[in-house]
């Protein structure tokens, strides 16, 4: 996710600075900008699309709510980021806590079929489903800088003012999820 310029020529920052002084198109904007990638970090923590859509509703809520207090410190991707990972693991907290949360139902928001190769298919989501548990089975701190680095493609230090945590607290917690990651999932792959 780039704060870059949005079509109407505005960043992000200046389109939540918008917000705040009343403007609604620019929180529309900031939506239409955004919502894909929202979507897809949340999605990579509660593991289905449904779900995913719920929470990042949640995030865009709570922008809004928050456009009184907003100052722009840095990009507005990092304080959505913010946001959505908070949300997420509040979503995954009360799930666990009414036990409804199950990995062997996992939906997918995208297609893995090979009309081609049915069996290498069904591999593949196999294969995809154990990643994706493994990721969930992390502590919290291991899942969500991997996510955010790699499937987010946050740098380490956009990553550390998202976790509010020091460059090389990102690293060393980025190498003990990958490590953690391999030593589980070596006997399947």
């Amino acid at each position: 996710m780039q704060d870059s310029r949005t079509n109407a020529g505005f960043s992000g920052a200046e389109l939540m600075l918008r917000v705040k002084q009343g403007d609604a198109s620019a929180f529309n904007e900031i939506v239409m900008q955004y919502q894909d990638d929202v979507i897809g970090l949340c999605f990579r923590y509660v593991g289905n699309q449904v779900d995913a859509e719920e929470v990042a509703q949640e995030v865009f809520v709570r922008l809004y709510q928050s456009r009184d207090s907003y100052e722009p410190r840095g990009k507005l991707t990092t304080y959505l980021y913010r946001i959505a990972v908070n949300r997420s693991l509040n979503f995954i907290r009360n799930q666990r806590r009414r036990k409804w949360l199950s990995f062997d139902k996992v939906q997918r928001s995208h297609s893995l079929s090979d009309p081609e190769n049915p069996e290498s298919a069904f591999e593949r989501q196999e294969q995809e489903a154990m990643i994706q548990e493994a990721i969930q089975a992390l502590p919290k701190n291991q899942k969500t800088v991997l996510i955010l680095r790699r499937y987010q493609e946050l740098s380490y230090e956009e990553i550390a003012e998202i976790m509010g945590c020091s460059i090389p607290s990102v690293e060393s917690r980025l190498f003990r999820a990958r490590q953690t990651l391999r030593k589980t999932l070596k006997p399947f792959i």
